[in-house]
């Protein structure tokens, strides 16, 4: 592996699971803690992670198109310090509009700091062996709820929230940000795209713009954002939706602790026997199982071993979706232009996942969370379906 790849990569699979598991996790367990001193409503907190879902989906595109121009290092830099002030900003936050400010500034630092800004980081120096180093980039990454959910729930037993979120602020300031910053390769080591590179399933030249083939585009943006809705909404809500199925709070944390090892596990089987898998058969296995999952709640008794069955299929789930949105975009249309062609697949993906919180909070209360379940499964079918069509359309000649 070359040393300037594998320098990204160690740099790289640190800073995710910080990234991930403080801007992303750690509101699962802070949220119950904000509303109960602030006695805010759940609307409200859940809506601040729904604002910073659709901050990110509108500044994706933005990032991406920096990754290519400027590098990786820049741009995942400024995403670490701009999450770094907006928990500072939450740590402060006593009126709902500093609260939802704190969180419209975390979702700008996501666009720039969590996987796709990575991905096309990594590609740069990957060139060909992007997949691959895809894959073990996600293995780290893969621990971030599992660190990020027993560290919270820990912190909180001993601090208030408050303080919780300014000791992450500083994780992000003084650990994320200069990793990225004086860790990363500079830009004269990337490798110099070759216009051969194409596609080993997609059969389509890599020098093709997606902006030809928007129905491709499309399409697999629909895989992602029904897919990305499910996910959002259960990073925020998988331990209460266990806690009213009737599981306890720490068991829900210990079912919730084991999607992390399901989806590094997932992983590692991809990147072990996986290489004779094309990209869209990968993104079939890893929408199929979503439905597997909610499937094994709705059908049998819920206890905790049910919860704990459904956390690994859902990880593996969770965790193969992750490598599909990095590599099949990029058997798909190659290297050229590929940050922000992850830009533009996230955006529809990330404005889906910006109402997800709120609806699904929204559905638990109102409509009970078997219904709430059943909707889930729902959107993970379509989500299934719509990989097979894009798998299953007919192939380009040549």
């Amino acid at each position: 592996m070359p040393f300037p790849l594998l320098r990204a990569l160690i740099v790289l699979s640190i800073t995710m699971v910080i990234d991930w598991g403080i801007l992303y996790y750690s509101l699962a367990l802070l949220g119950p803690r904000i509303a109960a001193e602030t006695g805010w409503s759940e609307t409200l907190i859940f809506g601040g992670f729904s604002l910073a879902m659709l901050m990110t989906g509108l500044f994706s595109p933005m990032a991406g198109k920096a990754v290519d121009g400027r590098g990786g290092r820049f741009v995942l830099t400024i995403g670490a310090l701009a999450g770094a002030a907006g928990f500072l900003l939450l740590s402060v936050a006593r009126d709902p509009a500093v609260y939802l400010l704190a969180w419209a500034l975390c979702g700008a630092a996501m666009a720039g700091a969590l996987y796709d800004p990575a991905f096309a980081t990594l590609s740069q120096f990957a060139g060909s062996n992007t997949r691959r180093a895809i894959s073990i980039l996600t293995l780290a990454g893969g621990f971030a709820s599992t660190v990020a959910w027993p560290l919270t729930l820990w912190l909180l037993q001993t601090m208030d929230w408050r303080t919780v979120a300014l000791l992450y602020a500083a994780a992000l300031a003084f650990i994320s940000a200069p990793l990225h910053a004086f860790g990363l390769p500079p830009q004269k080591d990337r490798i110099r795209p070759e216009r051969s590179e194409n596609a080993e399933a997609a059969g389509t030249p890599a020098d093709v713009s997606p902006r030809r083939h928007l129905p491709l585009v499309a399409l697999f943006a629909l895989v992602i954002a029904a897919h990305g809705f499910v996910t959002s909404a259960l990073s925020v809500h998988l331990i209460r939706t266990l806690d009213l199925l009737g599981i306890t709070e720490a068991d829900a944390v210990l079912a919730g602790m084991l999607v992390g090892p399901a989806q590094v596990a997932a992983r590692l089987i991809e990147m072990l026997f996986g290489k004779r898998l094309p990209p869209l058969g990968l993104g079939l296995i890893a929408t199929g199982l979503l439905p597997v999952s909610f499937a094994i709640l709705l059908g049998t008794t819920v206890s905790t071993g049910v919860a704990i069955v459904f956390g690994l299929v859902y990880g593996a789930s969770n965790g193969l979706i992750t490598i599909t949105r990095g590599v099949v975009p990029y058997a798909l249309f190659g290297p050229e232009g590929y940050g922000r062609m992850l830009g533009m697949i996230a955006a529809p993906s990330l404005a889906t996942k910006a109402v997800a919180p709120m609806a699904f909070a929204w559905m638990l209360s109102g409509l009970g969370v078997m219904t709430t379940i059943g909707v889930s499964t729902a959107l993970a079918l379509v989500s299934t379906g719509a990989m097979l069509v894009l798998a299953m359309r007919p192939k380009p000649a040549g």
